[in-house]
């Protein structure tokens, strides 16, 4: 299997995963997605468990890129902050949940090497959520209102549930209400 036909079944399982649900795509859809038989992607990814965490260690790589260009392009930390609120935006755009969004959903019948990765996917963002916290408190930026890691929780958990939010009832403007909560919570300067 070439490089790019890999990346294009990581690529097209991840969106069957926001999209559907771990449980709910199988090999035939991305076979029929990606034109190629079931056997081929079998030999490459014997399982789906083993597709499944892949797609998750891929998505956090990308996550971590994604990260590094905010950090690059937004200066403070209400702007970086609002940079990931509307990575949330996009993905709703886009007609798909987070994927940590969708397997926290699942979690109970996921197996447990894919729990293990979507574990390590929302630790890495609530790191960066607290760095970005962290730094804008000693900025003066951020006026502290608590621990830097419960204010990464509860920007994490504000995005996440207003992804489900949005999805369920077509509000997209609950994303820039939950940017606007987030900055009034955070006393952002």
């Amino acid at each position: 299997m070439t490089t790019m036909t890999r990346e294009r079944l990581l690529s097209e399982a991840e969106h069957l995963m926001r999209e559907k649900g771990y449980s709910a795509f199988s090999y035939a859809d991305l076979s029929k997605i990606v034109g190629i038989t079931k056997a081929s992607i079998h030999h490459h990814f014997p399982t789906k468990d083993i597709l499944g965490e892949e797609v998750v260690i891929q998505a956090l790589a990308d996550t971590q890129r994604v990260f590094e260009q905010i950090e690059a392009s937004e200066k403070t930390a209400a702007q970086r902050i609002a940079a990931y609120v509307d990575l949330f935006a996009q993905s709703h755009r886009a007609s798909l949940l987070p994927l940590c969004c969708a397997l926290s959903a699942e979690t109970a019948n996921l197996p447990s090497n894919i729990t293990d990765q979507t574990s390590r996917y929302f630790d890495m963002q609530i790191e960066w959520l607290m760095s970005v916290v962290s730094r804008g408190v000693a900025a003066g930026e951020i006026a502290p209102q608590g621990e830097p890691s419960d204010l990464a929780l509860m920007i994490i958990n504000l995005c996440e549930g207003a992804s489900v939010v949005a999805r369920a009832t077509a509000r997209p403007e609950v994303f820039s209400s939950s940017l606007k909560y987030i900055k009034l919570l955070l006393n952002t300067r």
